[in-house]
């Protein structure tokens, strides 16, 4: 396919000024040479040799305040509205020539690309410092030699029709019309043209070689200080750009593993909707020349304190050593205080504040009962306060029901639980009630006393509530008395006497203690002592 040219000067008419020149020829023409330097012409014979589809086109060349600018004609325009056009161009004043090259194929013509030629188009894959011979082999008419020159970007390499021109450093041509690339670099990666030149009608011929150095993958982060700090909830944005030949693939790993991406590699884009999010993030480039590389981009997640409480209540007799756990997680790091009684603590020898990492505590030794109170555990830092806290108390532990809990008969059921207290436990309040199609009915209440001698830590009772309904389920709870108090009620246990359903089997629930009301004694009880493995088991009838 070949492709020739008309020119036009467009003034007040249109004026053709060159009929039927080829592409090669429009590059020496004297007419447009004054217009058009090398680079200009670099980029239009881009465009033109770019054009397949249509028949034919046409380009606008302007000279504008000594510039050259280049545009497409729309193909309704045509030539014959083009001198209107001038006029209602911008700025028209400021155009000082114009003229419109047309572009067509002329496909009858022989001179075609890689017609005429014995070798045939090469993509070199090398490395740096190789050296590179490009072939051009043309088939020379009778009695006349055809004329070979080599481009690159635009700009001339080698003419074997001008001897007196040099070609670039490390670059040669033979006589055999080849072009040697010697001691390549990496910026000797691209296309080079070999043009054969010859007389009508003949025509031209072009065959384009390629070179691609080959050099290992680098890569650095975006941002290059290789740190990022967001806000939670904001966008993260990080990139990692590589440089290598060929392109490299870029994968991305956290400490979770690789990261799978669907659309652009070097690019990680989300939400830190989690501060878990930050951390570091590793992009690694590989092009499978040389070992791949890696760049590191460490992520912060701002956000304020998050306090986690290991207890909220903590049983602590008089004259030991106990220890306030508040767990404190925040970007920037916090600045963790306590508090006493709403004032704050002063620090001694025997009250000392502790942290390792996340975990602030605080240690009191040789606890005292003017020590009772609430601690209040403060995390600040830029982004706001956050606050928990926690109990100490001398009351007992809230009790625990023990699985051998069970039915004795179709109206009694026995019942075991256990209290963690440093103190004696003096009384039991017991409370039960009906639980009917999932309605609890009203609380009744047993105070039951413990027996318990006070030489232990774990306080285990055994208790038989007799004079319950047949087969009817119920609901029941217990609280501990010591000398410093009654504590919290237990969790509740749900249980049936026999011949009731299972559908309501043995589980236990949180209750708030608000909820609990006193109710008048209805059933008959039956008490048992503290189970202890070195006495019986009494039985006191009420």
């Amino acid at each position: 396919m070949r492709r020739t040219l008309k020119i036009y000067r467009i003034g007040k008419k249109v004026r053709l000024i060159k009929e039927q020149i080829s592409l090669e020829d429009f590059f020496d023409n004297l007419v447009l040479r004054s217009a058009i330097n090398s680079s200009f012409s670099s980029y239009f014979l881009t465009l033109a040799l770019s054009f397949q589809r249509s028949s034919k086109i046409l380009f606008i060349v302007m000279l504008r305040n000594h510039r050259r600018e280049i545009a497409f004609v729309p193909k309704p325009l045509g030539l014959a509205n083009l001198p209107t056009a001038k006029r209602r161009t911008n700025h028209p004043a400021t155009i000082t020539r114009w003229w419109v090259v047309e572009l067509f194929k002329n496909e009858s013509s022989r001179a075609t690309a890689n017609n005429g030629f014995k070798s045939y188009p090469t993509t070199v894959k090398t490395f740096e410092n190789d050296t590179v011979l490009l072939p051009c082999y043309v088939e020379d008419l009778d009695n006349v030699q055809t004329r070979v020159r080599w481009w690159r970007d635009g700009i001339l390499l080698a003419d074997s029709g001008e001897p007196r021109h040099e070609p670039p450093e490390r670059v040669k041509m033979y006589s055999n019309r080849s072009l040697e690339v010697s001691h390549v670099k990496r910026n000797d990666t691209g296309e080079y043209v070999c043009q054969a030149s010859r007389p009508a009608p003949w025509g031209h011929a072009t065959q384009v070689h390629e070179i691609e150095v080959m050099y290992p993958p680098s890569v650095h982060p975006i941002p290059e200080s290789g740190k990022l700090e967001v806000n939670l909830d904001e966008e993260v944005d990080m990139a990692c750009v590589a440089k290598g030949v060929p392109v490299p693939i870029i994968t991305w790993r956290n400490k979770d593993g690789e990261i799978p991406l669907l659309y652009d590699r070097s690019r990680l884009r989300f939400h830190a909707e989690s501060p878990s999010d930050a951390g570091r993030y590793t992009c690694v480039a590989n092009n499978d020349v040389g070992e791949p590389a890696m760049a590191t981009i460490d992520l912060h997640v701002r956000y304020k304190p998050r306090i986690e409480m290991t207890k909220t209540w903590m049983h602590a007799p008089a004259g030991i050593r106990v220890q306030l756990h508040c767990g404190v997680t925040a970007w920037p790091e916090a600045t963790v205080e306590w508090y006493f009684n709403n004032k704050s603590v002063k620090y001694s020898s025997r009250i000392v504040k502790h942290n390792a990492g996340s975990d602030h505590s605080l240690v009191i030794r040789n606890v005292r009962t003017t020590d009772y109170g609430f601690y209040l555990c403060r995390a600040s830092n830029s982004l706001g306060i956050t606050e928990a806290a926690v109990e100490l108390s001398g009351i007992a532990n809230p009790a625990v029901f023990k699985k051998t809990s069970h039915s004795l008969s179709k109206t009694s059921y026995n019942f075991v639980w256990e209290v963690h207290s440093y103190n004696r436990i003096v009384q039991y309040e017991f409370k039960f009630r009906k639980y009917v199609n999932g309605v609890p009915g009203q609380w009744r209440k047993l105070y039951i006393p413990s027996g318990s001698d006070g030489n232990s830590y774990i306080h285990t009772y055994s208790f038989k509530l007799t004079g319950l309904e047949e087969a009817t389920h119920y609901e029941a709870l217990v609280l501990s008395k010591n000398r410093y108090g009654w504590s919290k009620p237990s969790e509740i246990i749900r249980f049936a006497t026999e011949g009731a359903s299972n559908k309501d089997s043995y589980i236990t629930n949180a209750i708030q203690e608000d909820t609990i009301v006193p109710a008048v004694q209805l059933a008959s009880i039956s008490q048992h002592s503290p189970l202890d493995t070195d006495r019986s088991i009494s039985v006191l009838r009420l």
